[in-house]
């Protein structure tokens, strides 16, 4: 079992709001969701940055994405979301590691022998032991887990993209009140916590 985690960060334009989700996409064809991925890259005039993410697509291209992952069986979905005053935050990246970590608990309470990758965010190797040792005591209350933890390249890694679609969607319908792209994948999602305060 695998399991892919991305997040998606906005703010609203009163700019003290903000919104952080972080998904964990979970499957059992890893292969398939590559090549889920890997589609875009073909779709004829079609400007693809290097690194692919749902906002820089046009909608109709990044609903075809999502539509792929509910079609797919072999896929679970695990959603954290936080919002608040951007000015109440003391600090982003402990914020993220919270997340990450509760989207991790949930995913390895469903799948305990598991590979976790997420897009290698810090360059700092100190930053990496960071969130890795926040992944690891979030999970350590789950018994007999056997998790390998990843942080790779995202243009290598093309899988990370998956859940970087479903954290799009569901930023979508919590920050900007259209539920069009989360009803797509609603049926997916076998665990979603707010944890806004």
């Amino acid at each position: 079992m695998d399991a892919f985690i991305d997040e998606s960060w906005a703010t609203t334009k009163s700019s003290d709001d903000l919104f952080l989700v972080v998904v964990s996409v979970m499957t059992t064809d890893r292969r398939k969701l590559e090549l889920t991925v890997r589609k875009l890259r073909r779709i004829p005039n079609l400007k693809i940055r290097a690194e692919l993410k749902a906002w820089s697509l046009p909608p109709q291209i990044t609903k075809k994405v999502l539509l792929a992952l509910a079609d797919d069986p072999n896929i679970s979905i695990v959603a954290a979301i936080w919002q608040g005053k951007r000015s109440k935050v003391k600090d982003h990246e402990e914020l993220y590691q919270k997340l990450v970590g509760h989207c991790a608990l949930h995913t390895v309470k469903r799948h305990k022998r598991i590979d976790l990758f997420l897009d290698k965010r810090y360059t700092s190797q100190k930053r990496q032991q960071q969130l890795e040792e926040a992944i690891r005591e979030a999970i350590a209350s789950v018994p007999g887990n056997i998790v390998r933890v990843f942080q790779v390249d995202s243009q290598k890694t093309v899988e990370i993209t998956a859940p970087d679609f479903v954290a799009w969607a569901f930023m979508q319908r919590y920050c900007r009140a259209n539920a069009e792209f989360y009803n797509i994948i609603r049926g997916k999602v076998a665990h979603f916590d707010n944890l806004s305060k």
